[in-house]
């Protein structure tokens, strides 16, 4: 399983300046197929400067739920390295 691109990454508005959140879509290779599904996540800065990702899928998932969040955070957090994010 892997995760090929997040596209269509919206910034809601919120007004907590450590707490950033986010609507995406997700296009991830499962085994023998690729699904596309949506996503919302946020990313916090806790007091001792890590970031701290959550992930939520909106679309259901042919696959470990577990397995998928894990790489997705994973691939957000690259994201947020190399300030990709809006």
């Amino acid at each position: 399983m892997t995760i090929l691109e997040i596209t269509d990454i919206v910034r809601k508005e919120n007004f907590i300046y450590y707490r950033r959140e986010f609507t995406a879509k997700a296009l991830y290779e499962l085994p023998g197929k690729q699904a596309q599904g949506k996503i919302e996540f946020t990313i916090e800065t806790e007091p001792t400067g890590k970031k701290d990702i959550r992930v939520m899928l909106l679309d259901p998932v042919d696959y470990p739920v577990l397995s998928v969040i894990q790489h997705l955070k994973s691939f957000i957090a690259s994201l947020e390295n190399d300030d990709k994010l809006p």
